[in-house]
């Protein structure tokens, strides 16, 4: 039998991520892979991590890989473990468990760190960077009335923006005399101030940073002009810094960077570095789309071929700063006297174009605030093509449709995963791709943060003729429809997702498909289903949330966030005896806490004797309320009352996404309502409810669903909703998307009409399953043992 090459791969990052796809992709069975992550969470997409950050996304969307993947992919994943010894000359690493690995071929792939600057009080508390999941989350727990971040740059941006959308005032200090000067210029930069001063963020330019002051803890910034900024929070932006250890401690060449030559191989044999780790010709890689160039050429290397090379990137980044998308490719200042610029400005909509002109032929571009024309214009800048070409797309004469096929082969389409138009073109044609669903899975162009889908679709358009439309596939796999499982469920009978395999031939049922074909079997048998744990989610499944360092956070139920001296007492006792790191209000009112061992979740759970908050999957959460009538001297309806009656008629089902609902005494809306899943707001005389609102990364106000009289009628009204969209809401699919894809009048026709008899209807199969199901929280502690739950758990 052939010995396998075994690959060794530090860092998961994206860089680690696509090495690993790449080589399972080339030659699966020849290579035998090891791969380090010194986070305590698995493969993620750093690229959207300011998505999260802003809580429009979750850890799985994130394309977080669960330990399953790794195990059927047979790559060895340690997880939390950063190497720390390298020996050359053997070929084996140690990592902090203190095991040696042997190797045949070994690539860093370390990335980097947040560049710390010199400021005095740098190491106070309350001082962050925003790097990694675990920084994200310690902001989020802080939860700061005013921050400040140091850094005006795309990082520092982001982290503003994520921290306005969770309620922080924020200002940004940016020592230059515009945001992101590095890659817009003075005009491009002022216009993209006045974007995000339209959201809440504040800023100074020419702002240096004298000194963060506080007894221990952050309580200002003091700038070099003399101003003080009171502040709970700094968030340290300023750069990034190569993570060239151990390599260096291994005698291993580095500069700022790990040194590579056009190979990616380092300057000991066998050993290779890609991605924002490295050094090229004195040239860093701080961008996505370059990085994966380099992981093209190394895995090229490593299976012994060495045809491709790599001869640097050149300088173009699309990007998306705070929900503005930017473009910037080239010399996008125009420096040299000899250049001229060709600028279309229309600062009332925040748009700006230009191109950089030079002999007459384009040297670099901005794009902000409409980047339809970026992957045209970045091609332009790299083949100097005449400026005469391409002014219509500055000009906005001609957009992005008219121009796809005048892309040539190696012009870049997607950035975050580093896809060119040729890769896709022949993709297309080799396998006879119809959908830009399948385009998307084949090449991953549009996989991440979706900018190019509209690009990648016309490029399908031209490539195929014929484009097929994209079906809503509830499993994938199986190429199934949700209306088709319902109807297989419903006519032979099925109780379990295991029976949907079996039924639909394929006999085994992948991890994606799982939790949502879990949903239809549920809800199409009124709950009367055999439960299988193991096609649950994975926080679901241990009836928690884990949090990156391998713990877990408990949130007990209170209705309509009311509790009482008891309840509160065994939540103290809880998280003292089971050492908790944190016991946290919520934003939905509910008492969450944090730090618990896997091994003591059962026990927690049986000393609460609480049910549980369902803060851990796709289901009905909880109910955020005011104090209304009965204590507010504004509140004009029981919103108390009407939360934990709405929150006992809802607990415990299950949904086609997470649901949360509000509800507010009186139009002050404390409660915030009206930008809730299902919402209701008091008003003189009665009660406005409002469906399909939203409070993340896109604001999106509820549509007042009907206005109603009577406490009641505003019970029916929310009841008939919620069955409604549990039985034509696709899985994942949240309110404000449900909303507007089945239209309000629509809506109100199935959920108001109580003369047709349809919103009765609705309301009495949502009661027959709410009768049917039970706390599993509760349900399985007194028969689970504790080597039987660690046993269940023991996959996460």
């Amino acid at each position: 039998m052939t010995q396998k090459l075994k690959v060794v791969v530090v860092g998961n990052g994206n860089a680690g991520a696509a090495l690993v796809d790449s080589l399972l992709a080339k030659d699966a069975g020849g290579v035998e892979i090891t791969l380090y992550g010194d986070e305590e969470v698995g493969t993620y997409d750093r690229v959207r991590l300011s998505e999260f950050m802003a809580g429009t996304v979750n850890l799985d969307d994130l394309g977080m890989r669960p330990d399953d993947w790794y195990e059927e992919q047979n790559v060895s994943f340690r997880r939390g473990v950063r190497v720390e010894e390298l020996n050359t000359k053997e070929r084996k690493v140690r990592g902090t468990d203190g095991e040696w690995v042997d190797y045949d071929r070994l690539v860093f792939a370390t990335g980097s760190s947040s560049a710390v600057p010199e400021i005095p009080g740098n190491d106070k508390k309350g001082v962050f960077v925003f790097r990694t999941v675990r920084d994200v989350e310690e902001m989020l727990e802080a939860a700061p009335e005013k921050a400040v971040v140091i850094g005006g740059g795309l990082l520092g941006l982001e982290a503003a923006y994520g921290l306005t959308t969770h309620g922080s005032e924020v200002t940004v200090l940016h020592r230059s005399p515009h945001l992101m000067n590095q890659q817009l210029d003075p005009a491009a930069g002022r216009m993209l101030g006045r974007e995000i001063g339209k959201i809440g963020i504040k800023f100074r330019t020419n702002a240096q940073t004298e000194e963060i002051r506080g007894n221990g803890r952050v309580q200002g910034v003091k700038l070099g002009s003399g101003e003080y900024l009171p502040t709970e929070m700094v968030v340290l932006c300023t750069g990034i810094r190569p993570n060239t250890q151990p390599a260096g401690r291994a005698g291993i060449r580095v500069n700022s960077g790990i040194l590579v030559n056009e190979h990616m191989e380092t300057s000991a044999e066998n050993v290779y570095a890609v991605g924002e780790c490295t050094e090229f010709r004195g040239q860093l890689v701080g961008l996505v789309a370059p990085a994966l160039e380099q992981v093209r050429v190394v895995v090229d290397t490593i299976l012994g071929e060495r045809k491709r090379v790599y001869a640097g990137s050149g300088a173009a980044a699309t990007l998306k700063v705070a929900g503005v998308d930017l473009v910037s490719a080239g010399d996008a200042y125009g420096h040299d006297e000899e250049c001229e610029a060709l600028v279309s400005s229309n600062p009332l909509d925040g748009v700006y174009r230009k191109a950089v002109v030079r002999d007459g032929r384009v040297v670099g571009a901005i794009l902000l605030g409409d980047a339809s024309v970026g992957p045209q214009l970045t091609e332009a800048v790299k083949r100097a093509m005449p400026a005469e070409e391409i002014a219509g797309l500055v000009t906005g004469t001609v957009d992005a449709a008219a121009a796809p096929l005048e892309l040539s082969d190696g012009a870049q389409v997607c950035d975050c995963n580093g896809v060119s138009k040729g890769q896709i073109v022949a993709t297309i044609e080799d396998l006879k791709l119809k959908k830009v669903s399948e385009v998307v899975a084949q090449t991953k162009a549009g996989n991440s943060c979706g900018g190019c889908k509209p690009l990648v679709k016309q490029i399908l358009e031209q490539s195929a003729g014929e484009v097929e439309e994209d079906k809503n596939f509830l499993c994938k796999c199986m190429q199934l429809m949700a209306d088709d499982v319902r109807g297989i469920v419903a006519e032979r009978g099925l109780k379990s997702v295991s029976e949907v395999g079996e039924a639909c031939g394929a006999g085994k049922v992948c991890p994606d498909c799982k939790p949502a074909l879990t949903y239809l079997v549920a809800t199409a048998n009124f709950s009367g289903h055999e439960e299988e744990r193991h096609a649950r989610t994975i926080n679901d499944r241990v009836h928690a949330n884990i949090q990156n360092d391998g713990s877990f956070s408990i949130v007990p139920r209170s209705y309509g966030g009311v509790t009482s001296p008891e309840q509160l007492r065994k939540v103290a006792d809880v998280a003292e005896k089971y050492n908790a790191r944190m016991v946290k209000i919520t934003g939905s009112q509910r008492l969450d806490i944090l730090g618990v061992k896997k091994e003591d979740l059962p026990k927690a759970w049986a000393d609460l004797d609480m049910p549980s908050g369902f803060a851990y999957t796709k289901a009905f959460r909880q109910v955020k309320s005011c104090v209304g009538t009965e204590f507010c001297r504004y509140g004009v309806g029981d919103s108390t009352k009407l939360a934990i009656d709405m929150e006992k008629e809802f607990e415990n089902l299950y949904t086609p996404a997470k649901v949360k609902m509000g509800c507010s005494g009186c139009p002050r809306n404390c409660a915030e309502a009206s930008v809730k899943d299902i919402g209701a707001i008091a008003i003189e005389g009665g009660w406005q409810i409002y469906v399909g609102g939203a409070a993340g990364m896109e604001v999106r106000k509820g549509d007042v669903i009907a206005t109603v009289e009577t406490e009641q009628r505003a019970k029916d009204v929310m009841m008939a909703f919620m069955q409604f969209y549990r039985e034509n809401g696709n899985p994942k699919e949240r309110t404000y998307d449900f909303v507007p894809r089945i239209g309000l009048e629509e809506i109100q026709k199935r959920v108001l009409d109580e003369d047709s008899g349809e919103p009765g209807r609705l309301r009495g199969r949502l009661r027959k399953e709410k009768a049917a199901t039970s706390d599993p929280w509760l349900e399985r502690q007194a028969p689970m043992t504790k080597t039987q739950f660690v046993g269940e758990i023991g996959r996460v």
